[in-house]
């Protein structure tokens, strides 16, 4: 009786979690429900250490595992519209990943005197996230902190923190508004506690709010104007000559003597460039023509490219062979920009799709890359550019972001020390069709605008185009799936935040706190065994 009585709670709570965090998830969440929504897998948590007896390990991380397959189902289920398989993968392993942290936490109130409560959650979930982006299962687009991309008044010290911040602030206020809950249901003199706990929720979550809105107010930009145009072309299928003549046109729409960019979205030129015969392709000969017509303007634009090997250069792991040549070449998912009388400049995606653009780890993998082809991606993995490296153009350099790259605030913030001044997102959102995804993709954006203070003009091919301030604000946005070109003047900005500066320290610093904590759990767990 009692074991049925706990399957149903804990399946009640598990549920109850994966709900409320997916209803607090952009971009029609509302994320002041993030602030509840582990308080269920905290109540169920401590349930399971109280009748420890009754209930192993192994069935709390089942249904903490649950509570996170349906967080992930209910945001990235769109993922079907690229591979089926993928998004099977994507949602059990990052849900796997994600149960991690609540079974060490538990782990270590078994193991550890029970004063330090549920706290190490945070600082195992902290450094889960930041070990999350260092491997090639990456898959950071659930990070606690991306839950208030849509209202970017409420976070703008992410400037100091990053996104990591957003995780510390909802973590936190949950434990203590759970704490205050169970004291609250104690004894009379656990009564006063609660009082005190929820107090300290309140102000925990109120001046950060305060601050963050006073910053909202008060930011200025330095007034450092560019103007730039956005092209979002159609979705249809189209010969390549026919694609590029329609994005000179719509940008002729908004081009005026001003305009000093114009942005195509990733993939917009639809036959690949072979690197070093790039002047002779037909896509750089039309672009220089019609930067005759318009001196100054410089176009920025997404193309899939290649790199044939030198005859002895080692082939990597991502290298093709080349035919029955026995030469190899590496392909590449890139921006590239062409100015007057400049060379034109490659950049090349390099955080790539797993499964989709990539077989992670290839390299010992390889036997089995033709799965990459079977989830839905392109057939082998694609190369990628080791180093961030700025744009360089008569108009300062850019920061170029493709795509998956654009959730990666770490990642993003190296560009400004290579002294980028404006960041370019360029994407293809038409297979997300009109699914949270596309959404959730545009709303991300306005974090990377926080984080750096980077003005930022994105280009979607049948998504959402944009053009974001350096405060997170959407001062101008196409529909979806719309032809369109836009235009706005945006600042340059040459100040590196905090954060730029600094990065992702609070993960940092997690990953050194879980490193000693799990020393210890193993030192203690030995002693306790030999007594």
């Amino acid at each position: 009786m009692l074991q049925r009585i706990l399957f149903r709670r804990f399946l009640f709570l598990a549920l109850a979690a994966g709900f409320l965090l997916a209803l607090s998830w952009p971009a029609r969440g509302f994320p002041f429900l993030a602030f509840f929504a582990f308080i269920p897998l905290l109540w169920m948590e401590d349930e399971a250490l109280t009748r420890r007896m009754q209930i192993p390990p192994v069935r709390f991380f089942v249904y903490t595992w649950l509570a996170f397959i349906v967080f992930n189902l209910l945001t990235t289920w769109w993922i079907v519209y690229a591979t089926v398989p993928g998004m099977i993968v994507a949602v059990f392993l990052n849900s796997l990943f994600m149960a991690m942290p609540w079974v060490l936490m538990h782990w270590a109130r078994r193991i550890l005197p029970a004063s330090q409560g549920p706290l190490p959650v945070v600082v195992f979930w902290l450094a889960f996230e930041f070990l999350h982006t260092r491997w090639e299962l990456s898959w950071n687009w659930l990070d606690l902190g991306n839950v208030f991309a849509a209202y970017p008044a409420w976070v703008q010290w992410y400037e100091v923190t990053g996104v990591a911040g957003g995780t510390l602030w909802v973590l936190s206020i949950n434990i203590l508004l759970f704490l205050a809950m169970k004291q609250f249901l104690g004894a009379y003199v656990r009564r006063k506690k609660a009082r005190w706990n929820a107090l300290l929720a309140l102000a925990l979550f109120a001046l950060p709010s305060l601050f963050s809105f006073y910053l909202w107010v008060t930011y200025e930009e330095e007034v450092r104007p560019v103007s730039v145009v956005i092209v979002q072309p159609s979705g249809e299928d189209q010969a390549p000559r026919q694609r590029i003549r329609e994005m000179m046109a719509l940008a002729d729409q908004r081009i005026t003597p001003d305009t000093r960019f114009v942005v195509a979205p990733e993939g917009a030129n639809i036959q690949g460039i072979w690197m070093d015969e790039a002047e002779g392709h037909f896509a750089v000969q039309m672009l220089r023509q019609h930067l005759d017509r318009h001196p100054g303007l410089i176009w920025v634009m997404g193309s899939f490219t290649y790199r044939m090997l030198a005859e002895d250069e080692v082939p990597g792991p991502t290298a093709r062979p080349y035919g029955d040549s026995g030469r190899h070449f590496e392909a590449f998912n890139s921006a590239f920009m062409v100015e007057a009388d400049q060379p034109v400049q490659f950049y090349h995606k390099s955080i790539l799709v797993p499964g989709i653009e990539r077989m992670p780890y290839s390299g010992w993998l390889k036997p089995l890359e033709g799965l990459v082809d079977r989830f839905g991606g392109i057939t082998g993995s694609l190369g990628t550019q080791p180093e961030r490296r700025a744009m360089v153009s008569s108009e300062g350099r850019i920061a170029p972001s493709i795509c998956y790259e654009s959730i990666y605030g770490d990642f993003m913030r190296s560009y400004m020390h290579d002294g980028a001044s404006l960041l370019f997102i360029i994407t293809n959102d038409s297979w997300w069709r009109e699914t949270p995804g596309h959404r959730q993709h545009m709303q991300y954006a306005r974090l990377r605008a926080i984080e750096t203070r980077r003005s930022i003009a994105r280009s979607a091919s049948t998504g959402i185009s944009a053009f974001i301030n350096q405060r997170g604000e959407v001062i101008k946005s196409s529909g979806w799936w719309e032809v369109a070109a836009l235009s706005a003047t945006i600042n340059k900005n040459h100040t590196i935040t905090f954060f730029a500066r600094s990065g992702n320290y609070l993960g940092r610093m997690a990953v050194f706190l879980t490193g000693l904590f799990v020393l210890f759990m193993a030192s203690q767990h030995i002693i306790r065994r030999g007594r």
